[in-house]
Order: C-alpha cells, then structure tokens, then sequence
C-alpha cells in the first residue's frame, strides 16, 4: 500500500532528472533535479525553487536555506 509520504516524495523526484544528492544540515536530504534547461531544489520532498541557471548556484541555495532554516 502506497502512502501518502511516499507518493509526495516520487511526485517531487519525477518532475525532473536528479543529478546530485546531498545531506544538508544535520538531517535533511537535498536533491538537484533538471528540467529543460533548468535546475530546481527539493528539501525533504518540498520544492524550494525550480529556476536555477546551473547546479553549483542551486546547492548553493540549498545549503544557504537549510543554515537559515536551522536544519
């Protein structure tokens, strides 16, 4: 039985290809994904912004939200 964690979680992934993983924080998962020409950011499955030019500048990001966010 799916539930409903686990389906947000692969809704999130499938919007776009996952190029990197990463841990940021102490407990939260990053994943990079690109979508066109695009990169978006999704922390703990939640999408944080999809309008990033290249991958260094959206783990930047990442990294950035998650010393703000105290995770």
């Amino acid at each position: 039985m799916l539930n409903f964690k686990t389906l947000r979680s692969d809704l999130a992934e499938a919007a776009g290809k996952p190029v990197k993983t990463l841990k940021v924080g102490k407990k939260s998962k990053a994943v990079i994904s690109k979508a066109g020409s695009k990169y978006a950011v999704h922390i703990d499955g939640e999408l944080l912004d999809d309008k990033y030019k290249s991958a260094e500048e959206a783990e930047k990001s990442a990294k950035e939200f998650a010393d703000l966010m105290g995770a």
